[in-house]
C-alpha cells in the first residue's frame, strides 16, 4: 500500500523537525502552497514536488500503471 503525499511529506518534513514556514522557505514555495499539499488540496507541479523533495532529501518517482476497466 503506497502512503500518500501529502502524509509522506508531512511526516518527513516533522521526523526534519521542519515547521512548515521553515520548509516553504528553504525550499522556495509559497506558504499556502505547502499548507494545500499538506491537507490533500491543490495540484503542485512537478517542479514544485521537486523543490519539496530535495529539501526534505527525497527523490520524487512517478508510477504508470496500467487501468484494467
Amino acid at each position: 500500500m503506497h502512503q500518500k503525499l501529502e502524509d509522506t511529506i508531512k511526516a518527513r518534513r516533522k521526523a526534519l523537525r521542519l515547521s512548515q514556514e521553515d520548509l516553504a522557505s528553504l525550499s522556495g514555495v509559497a506558504l499556502r502552497t505547502l499548507k494545500a499539499l499538506e491537507v490533500g488540496e491543490g495540484n503542485p507541479s512537478l517542479r514544485t514536488l521537486r523543490k519539496i523533495a530535495e529539501v526534505l532529501g527525497m527523490e520524487i518517482r512517478l508510477e504508470v500503471k496500467r487501468l484494467d476497466t
